[in-house]
């Protein structure tokens, strides 16, 4: 495998984008609710529409970016060489 430069950069996420997740989460089209008291049927709605509404409504993604660029960030392209194997 070929490494090209590697680059350090910091994160910034794209306020667009970050509106446009919210819009997309406030349109959430939900299921009718499970039909058992557990997690058989996969995640209980009400657990889900809580999480969906804290990422809509107080989920702090400039903090989360601020403790990630706490830590070296790097971007590289990778150029991956075909290889052949006899067994």
């Amino acid at each position: 495998m070929e490494f090209k430069e590697i680059v350090p950069f910091t994160y910034h996420a794209p306020q667009n984008a970050l509106d446009d997740l919210k819009q997309r989460l406030a349109q959430t089209r939900w299921p009718e609710r499970e039909t058992t008291n557990d997690w058989s049927e996969g995640v209980p709605l009400e657990k889900l529409r809580a999480l969906i509404d804290y990422w809509r409504t107080d989920y702090n993604w400039r903090r989360c970016e601020e403790a990630l660029n706490q830590f070296p960030q790097f971007r590289t392209e990778m150029i991956a060489s075909a290889f052949t194997s006899s067994t």
